[in-house]
């Protein structure tokens, strides 16, 4: 039995469009998972003969035109033979692929497992040739996302994602906290600017070339970003959550290595400490709106896994397919105090260079939403703040222990705890 797990390597494409983004454009799903697969292998200094097993992640097969992820994939990535699968635990997965990855390699069974994940949201094979392609509207992708539980509860449940994910916990912290509309309104802007200045400064982020929320406000020939953020540009999406707090959808690949032997390899080392997973059938439909088990849960289980408490944690990862979770998961976290998490956000304090930063990638909104690679973008993030390696949004001190939480749609909750290694 081998008693440690660590990342060794990480890698990660450009957040995008495979119809727009340069650095994308006319990809295919095996090439932006192949490119984000290698980068994290060139990272570590590994081969692929060096892997022995292996990890797929992948949402919606209707788009990528892919069924048999790790049979196919196992190819493209030199892992032919291996021990590979493809799994899902929706948004989530990666982080969930994390703690599969501790099982396998403290089990003594595998030394050095590749956990990988892709999507293509922008569009959809035309017809039954997936190199042709066309784009897919909000619904449609919706509609696809939504299947199973459509089956189940008899109608489609967008509206649940925006107005139960996004304007009822939105709701319930404005009521608990005592603040008005016009308040929550001004300190979810706040959120939104740091989240766009983090975008801003990362390369690979979706919105990075649209740079700060100031700038492009100003871009727009508005005279402030207040307003701004007030105008028919920024529209209540279920009321008081507004369009520029939710995610952007994006295309992209995300990959990173978890061994048992880090010593054996290149780069310094981020220690996997604990994790903990929890399931849960919609959760939000409770009296109250910011009160979820499955979270409350996955963080107190990941901790005493870890053996370290919520001061100890130095930089947070939330996730935030509404921005309304900025402040409640911080909450819920113990990175801050109950109560106090829109103070910290009006302040700048989750800023990279704040007292205490959060998604600094840019989130779900500016890094954008690629679904099940997108907790990988944060474990890229992460190790990359760990090491001094994230450029102009780099956290100082260097972060020492992490936590990283994900929701996967349905409702899924994942918690890890990662550390700085030797």
């Amino acid at each position: 039995m081998a008693n440690r797990a660590s990342i060794i390597g990480v890698g990660s494409t450009k957040f995008g469009s495979i119809l727009e983004t340069p650095e994308l454009k006319d990809k295919t799903f095996q090439e932006i998972v192949a490119e984000a697969a290698f980068e994290a292998m060139d990272d570590a200094g590994i081969s692929p003969n060096e892997i022995d097993g292996f990890i797929v992640g992948n949402m919606l097969s209707h788009s990528s035109q892919i069924y048999s992820h790790a049979t196919v994939l196992s190819d493209w990535l030199g892992l032919r033979v291996k021990g590979g699968f493809h799994f899902d635990t929706a948004c989530s997965t990666t982080n969930t692929g994390m703690g599969i990855a501790w099982q396998m390699v403290t089990s003594g069974k595998y030394k050095n497992v590749l956990v990988v994940a892709g999507e293509i949201l922008s569009s959809a094979p035309k017809g039954n040739f997936p190199l042709e392609r066309e784009p897919i509207d909000a619904a449609t992708l919706w509609e696809w996302t939504d299947f199973g539980v459509d089956h189940v509860y008899a109608y489609h449940h967008f509206y649940d994602v925006a107005s139960a994910y996004g304007g009822f916990p939105t709701i319930g912290y404005m009521r608990k906290n005592g603040l008005t509309p016009e308040e929550i309104d001004r300190v979810m802007m706040a959120v939104n600017q740091a989240v766009r200045r983090h975008s801003s400064l990362n390369p690979k982020a979706l919105l990075y070339e649209r740079g700060t929320l100031e700038e492009e406000a100003k871009r727009e020939g508005f005279a402030s970003v207040e307003e701004y953020w007030q105008s028919a540009k920024n529209p209540f999406f279920a009321w008081p959550t507004r369009l520029f707090s939710a995610l952007n959808t994006a295309d992209g690949a995300t990959a990173f290595i978890v061994s048992s032997e880090p010593e054996h390899y290149k780069q310094m080392p981020v220690d996997i400490l604990g994790y903990h997973w929890a399931a849960s059938n919609y959760p939000w439909y409770e009296e109250d709106t910011t009160h979820w088990d499955i979270d409350y849960e996955t963080f107190k289980q990941a901790y005493k896994m870890a053996g370290v408490k919520p001061e100890d944690i130095d930089y947070l990862y939330v996730h935030d397919c509404m921005q309304i979770y900025h402040l409640i998961l911080s909450e819920v976290a113990g990175y801050v105090p109950f109560g106090e998490a829109w103070k910290y956000a009006l302040d700048g304090e989750f800023a990279f260079d704040g007292k205490k930063p959060l998604n600094v990638s840019g989130g779900r909104h500016g890094g954008g939403h690629a679904f099940e690679a997108s907790a990988g973008f944060e474990v890229y993030e992460i190790v990359k703040q760990m090491r001094g390696e994230a450029g102009e949004r780099q956290i100082k001190p260097l972060p020492k222990i992490a936590a990283q939480h994900n929701h996967g749609y349905g409702m899924h909750s994942a918690v890890t705890i990662l550390k700085a290694g030797e």
